[in-house]
């Protein structure tokens, strides 16, 4: 009895294992992604009353956020019998969050008084339809060891900022200065495959959007505002 116990546990074993070797074909995959963000654009701005029109003046942030993914192949955890041809597509969703802030010097704020400032922050879901092509497979990565890659989609983007302008006025955040909008969403990168199970993204993200956030005497309307992230990505194929 022992000895049927320890052969069916050792036939389990291998049978794990060779699902395994065949994870660099598995749909489902999921990732840790961390990199710099530049935000770019004009804004029409009505502060206490006065117009005015000038660059946002945001400056770089840091990045961060996590992915999910699924390529459309036949093997690996929700596999499906797709047709050969949709191994070149992949669909993923990500959450991102990055600050937006500007300060007196520089942009909308340019010639108020020292120490006015904006902070804020821009939480993105994003929903990507990819397309990508493999170089290089072996035997351990049929697919491919270099994945040229092309992403396009929509995101829902919500922002939110704090205006203080020392004029014995402040204004919060938590008040109303919050909005929700779509955005455009465009990221070409290069899927790396290190082993079997795990690859490296470099990327390039472009996002479009228009958000407008008001608050008592002060409306700021993005027109628009064009962001640029750099994105270093980490994934685990299962």
């Amino acid at each position: 009895m022992k000895k049927k116990m320890y052969v069916l546990g050792v036939a389990a074993l291998v049978a794990a294992l060779l699902a395994m070797s065949g994870v660099a074909q598995s749909a489902m995959w999921v990732g840790a992604e961390l990199g710099g963000n530049f935000a770019s654009g004009s804004a029409n701005t009505n502060l206490f009353g006065i117009d005015i029109s000038a660059d946002l003046g945001f400056k770089p942030s840091v990045i961060g956020g996590a992915i999910i993914g699924y390529d459309f192949v036949n093997s690996g955890f929700g596999a499906y019998a797709w047709p050969d041809w949709m191994k070149y597509f992949s669909f993923a969703m990500d959450i991102t969050y990055n600050r937006l802030t500007a300060s007196q010097g520089s942009g909308i704020f340019q010639g108020l008084s020292l120490n006015s400032r904006m902070d804020g922050y821009e939480f993105a879901w994003t929903f990507l339809f990819m397309a990508h092509y493999g170089f290089l497979p072996d035997s351990e990565v049929p697919g491919g060891r270099i994945n040229p890659y092309i992403g396009v989609g929509p995101a829902i983007v919500w922002t939110g900022i704090d205006y203080k302008v020392p004029t014995n006025r402040a204004f919060r955040g938590d008040s109303g200065a919050d909005a929700m909008n779509v955005a455009l969403v465009v990221e070409p990168g290069i899927r790396w495959m290190c082993f079997k199970n795990v690859s490296i993204d470099t990327a390039m993200r472009y996002r479009y959007s228009q958000p407008s956030w008001s608050e008592n005497n002060v409306t700021i309307k993005a027109n628009p505002l064009h962001q640029l992230a750099f994105l270093l990505r980490a994934n685990y194929h299962f």
